[in-house]
C-alpha cells in the first residue's frame, strides 16, 4: 500500500488514498501521483510534474485592522 494524489487537468490536487498499484492502474479515468513523507501531498496542492513535486498552497494572514 502507498498513499496517492488525485490530481485535477490543472494540476490541483483534488483527493489523497492509500491504495496498492494495481488499483491505481486501473483507475483509466483519473490521474494519480504516488507522494510520501519526502515530498507530502494534501488537498489543494500543486502538482508541478516537471520537478515531480507538490507545492503547498500560499496561506495569507489576514491584514490586522
Amino acid at each position: 500500500m502507498a498513499t496517492y494524489a488525485e490530481i485535477n487537468t490543472e494540476n490541483i490536487v483534488v483527493n489523497c488514498i492509500i491504495a496498492d498499484e494495481e488499483f491505481v492502474a486501473t483507475q483509466t479515468d483519473k490521474i494519480y501521483v504516488k507522494y510520501d513523507e519526502t515530498n507530502p501531498a494534501g488537498i489543494g496542492f500543486t502538482y508541478d510534474p516537471v520537478a515531480d513535486e507538490f507545492v503547498a498552497p500560499v496561506v495569507e494572514e489576514p491584514a490586522e485592522p
